[in-house]
């Protein structure tokens, strides 16, 4: 059964959808523990999907404070980012600029190793950051021990000690996608892939009728319609100058 978190809440589990997956499923099995593992294969593609991140705040965390050291310019990721598989995107980097107050934070930019390496290293409150392969990198290159913080987008949690316990921390209007989703994967394990094919359709949206969008693209936006979104600090994407000529 749902349950009431504190904010008042319904949390759903995986049981709570296990029936309905099967059932949509043409009742194919009665293996409860099938439709789990089709939950969560669906759940994670879903919740790491950056088309879709901005629908899913409660997956948003922040990450350990951290001292940086004067004049030194990179740092492991470890050192900012808790250790698991948390992070499918480094959001923001926040800096406290009053050492060892820290009452006054604000923001760094996001900027790439490219940049940081066409000058000459300067020492003083850093106002970018960048990633370089395991590693974070701020310019200009701390003067002092400033302490710094991550916003991360966390994978989704799972339970995997008893799966169909999972709970699931996106919206509720978002069950019957999941619902669907974990159906096309049952279609395709069974080989019944035409099925499967007619389930993508009706999420994702059929080809052959470009202007009739599937259940994901229709779900409605909150955070756009509430238009407080204005980045996403995921890696930079560099395209050649002639892109789209």
């Amino acid at each position: 059964m749902p349950v009431l978190s504190p904010s008042g809440v319904l949390i759903f589990a995986f049981s709570d959808l296990d029936n309905e997956v099967l059932l949509r499923t043409e009742n194919r099995t009665t293996d409860l523990s099938r439709a789990d593992i089709w939950l969560r294969d669906a759940l994670l593609e879903i919740t790491s999907d950056p088309d879709f991140r901005n629908e899913f705040d409660q997956l948003e965390i922040y990450g350990v404070q951290a001292a940086l050291v004067p004049k030194q310019q990179e740092y492991v990721e470890s050192l900012l980012i808790p250790a698991g598989n948390v992070n499918i995107a480094t959001l923001d980097i926040l800096i406290w600029q009053d050492p060892p107050t820290n009452s006054i934070r604000r923001k760094l930019m996001q900027s790439h190793y490219q940049k940081a390496d066409n000058f000459v290293p300067t020492f003083s409150l850093p106002t970018e950051w960048y990633r370089f392969g395991p590693s974070i990198g701020f310019t200009p290159v701390p003067d002092k021990a400033y302490q710094v913080q991550t916003r991360m987008l966390q994978m989704h949690p799972i339970n995997d000690n008893v799966l169909s316990q999972t709970q699931i921390l996106i919206p509720r209007d978002w069950n019957e996608i999941l619902i669907w989703a974990a159906v096309e994967r049952g279609f395709a394990e069974y080989l019944e892939y035409e099925k499967a094919a007619k389930v993508h359709a009706l999420l994702h949206g059929d080809p052959k009728y470009p202007n009739r969008f599937g259940l994901l693209e229709s779900r409605k936006k909150r955070r756009e319609m509430e238009g407080h979104r204005t980045e996403e600090a995921l890696r930079p994407v560099y395209r050649p100058s002639c892109y789209g000529a």
